[in-house]
């Protein structure tokens, strides 16, 4: 199959989306804003998105079935490297849980969130950071242990603080929903996460960009969506 082109000569993105909507809003408006201030007013990269319906993916996380999820990922993967995607993004943290099934079902490059978190830990100087995340990215280690191999140390949130960010995250930012109270709850894991070892604060949830930013962050961090689209368009 002959690959398109895209605009600028960049390679065609292919990103799965819908993981939420929220976090596939967040990846289109730094895809095009990033590009515009590199290359100049009016550019934006060659994108296509494969929305899914998060009620479903939602649905067969809290059931655990991620031998279906990685089989819904790659569905949307081949969906979009047979539309012309010459490089492909999961649009979510979590979903990098089946990054190799992703992988497995094109043949065409799959650009990981978590090498693009490490690179920017290490461009900060750092070498520790705070994971914070839903409770599958803090809970198991298919996200702590890329990052720890890659030589970044990662410190995790005790239980309790696990729940409070998993409510933030499902039943306030998935639903477009941005609460001061929440804020000041995440703003007290990540200084809890930081006097426990984690040189910089690893926003590893896509939606965790509506808390908090350059404006109001009170100690260093790398926001995960950012990384991941600054990873994109270097490739």
């Amino acid at each position: 199959m002959r690959r398109s082109v895209g605009l600028l000569g960049m390679k065609r993105i292919g990103l799965i989306g819908g993981i939420s909507w929220e976090s596939t809003s967040s990846y289109y408006t730094l895809l095009n804003t990033m590009t515009a201030k590199q290359f100049g007013a009016w550019k934006q990269p060659a994108l296509l998105i494969d929305s899914l319906d998060f009620s479903e993916i939602v649905a067969y996380q809290q059931k655990g079935d991620w031998t279906t999820l990685g089989e819904i990922l790659a569905d949307a993967a081949r969906r979009l490297e047979s539309g012309g995607a010459t490089v492909l993004a999961i649009g979510a943290n979590t979903m990098h849980k089946n990054f190799d099934d992703v992988a497995k079902a094109v043949s065409i490059p799959v650009v990981d969130i978590r090498d693009a978190l490490a690179r920017e830990v290490k461009a900060l100087g750092a070498s520790s950071m705070a994971l914070l995340g839903t409770k599958y990215v803090m809970e198991t280690d298919f996200f702590s242990s890329h990052l720890e191999r890659a030589g970044v140390k990662v410190v995790k949130p005790v239980a309790g603080q696990i729940d409070i960010l998993q409510s933030i995250i499902f039943d306030e930012l998935t639903q477009g929903i941005v609460s001061d109270a929440s804020r000041r709850a995440f703003l007290e894991i990540a200084d809890d996460c930081r006097t426990r070892g984690g040189d910089v604060v690893g926003l590893c949830c896509t939606e965790f960009g509506l808390l908090i930013n350059e404006g109001n962050a009170p100690w260093p961090f790398v926001d995960s969506t950012v990384a991941h689209v600054k990873a994109l368009l270097d490739h």
